[in-house]
């Protein structure tokens, strides 16, 4: 397998855990605007078109993530590239929405940045595990908890600089800021992380070359990654992370909205809130990623999607009544549930495919939940606009309930198998 070296592996884990911050960033600034940007006086978008740009996101995502996958399994300078490759594309989706009027520049931004983000998870996922081989979860963990920050402070920030400057003047002001930080991530990334082939693996892979033409190195190819990479586990991880996937995107992109639609908060107000509940929750990541180190993963996965769904129905069945003090202690709860299994998909795709197909493994991991739950937050929007916002909690409870038999079925898997629970380790970084 391909041997991964930095001279200083701590110093590497924070950059790549900094680059995932402003993945995340990047990503979800643009629909954490929507708050804004689907008022009438700025573009009068419906929900169903809020909900239309973030599933043109994922979609693209999706696509370009297998990609990446694929090319970083392949070609190990991509693993110290492609990561400043994609900050550089989600920072000028900013300049394009910053000067749009209608759906058709709102569309391309969606495009660019959804293309944007595709160039982070598959590599920077596989050097993590990489580098801290034996502490996968604690560190994805971290990485996940810092990236979700990224994504937690764009709604108080986006209603507090529209106030200052305006949404437009905003995205200009951190598209510059995004090229700037471009230019770092790829000096940092190429002096911390070096991949190389080990002399075994350049003889193999010549020898392949050498017997095949072209179309059959292709085949080759693509016969042993599958063998190698889809499994029944594998298959019900994926279909467990569709779910959580579009409970997350959902969550992200409409929170600050329910606020402000049924529960009457202004905007500013629930811009705050919700970055409040996102960056409080999301700290329960790092405490999923130590329990999935003790016990088998597919426990965290189990815990965070049930009690999201049991969260999630007492907010359909109550509603719109409940009081404010309530309801945010309860998105609250539902988030910290969430949150919980931040990494353990990606983690549990990293525990049962082989080191040299890790890229792609995730890579997959990433593009089939984004295609299956990329429709989700259209979906909801739909519902949103034409039922009613208290059965658009109830379409995000059916995606919690279906995910948690997903769960359950690979724990009982494990448990079969006397996954359950871990040997006991000192976790260092």
């Amino acid at each position: 397998m391909p041997e991964i070296s930095s001279p200083r592996p701590a110093l590497a884990l924070t950059a790549l855990i900094f680059g995932h911050f402003l993945n995340h960033f990047y990503a979800y600034v643009f629909l954490a605007s929507m708050i804004i940007m689907r008022l009438p006086g700025n573009l009068n978008l419906t929900d169903s078109q809020v909900g239309l740009l973030g599933t043109i996101q994922m979609l693209v995502f999706a696509v370009f993530s297998i990609v990446v996958g694929i090319v970083g399994d392949k070609w190990l300078k991509s693993k110290t590239i492609f990561i400043p490759i994609g900050i550089l594309f989600m920072s000028l989706h900013l300049f394009v929405a910053a000067y749009a009027t209608s759906m058709t520049l709102l569309i391309v931004s969606s495009v660019v940045v959804g293309f944007g983000a595709a160039f982070y998870h598959p590599v920077a996922y596989a050097a993590i595990a990489d580098l801290y081989e034996k502490k996968k979860g604690l560190t994805m963990a971290m990485n996940a908890a810092i990236g979700m920050i990224g994504t937690s402070i764009t709604p108080g920030l986006v209603v507090s600089m529209d106030k200052l400057m305006g949404w437009r003047n905003f995205f200009i002001l951190f598209g510059i800021i995004g090229l700037g930080l471009t230019v770092f991530i790829f000096f940092s990334m190429n002096y911390l992380i070096s991949y190389r082939f080990t002399s075994e693996e350049i003889e193999e892979k010549e020898q392949i070359m050498n017997k095949m033409k072209t179309s059959g190195r292709i085949k080759h190819w693509f016969r042993t990654e599958f063998v190698l990479i889809i499994t029944f586990s594998i298959i019900i991880c994926l279909f467990y992370s569709s779910f959580r996937t579009g409970i997350f995107k959902i969550t992200n992109q409409w929170l600050s909205i329910i606020f402000v639609d049924m529960y009457s908060y202004s905007e500013i107000n629930a811009g705050w809130i919700t970055t409040v509940i996102l960056i409080v929750g999301g700290l329960t990541a790092i405490v999923g990623g130590i329990v999935s180190d003790k016990y088998t993963t597919s426990i965290t996965m189990l815990i965070s999607l049930g009690g999201s769904a049991i969260i999630l129905l007492l907010l359909f069945i109550s509603g719109e009544s409940l009081p404010g003090f309530l309801v945010i202690m309860l998105y609250f709860i539902f988030i910290a549930f969430l949150y919980f299994s931040a990494t353990a998909g990606t983690k549990y795709v990293a525990e049962n495919v082989p080191q040299g197909s890790r890229s792609t493994g995730i890579s997959l991991l990433f593009a089939f939940p984004s295609i299956l739950g990329g429709f989700f937050p259209w979906m909801f929007g739909l519902v949103k606009e034409n039922i009613d916002n208290t059965w658009s909690i109830g379409f995000l409870s059916l995606l919690a309930i279906i995910g948690t038999f997903a769960a359950f079925t690979l724990y009982v898997r494990d448990r079969k198998l006397g996954k359950t629970k871990k040997s006991k380790e000192i976790l260092q970084i």
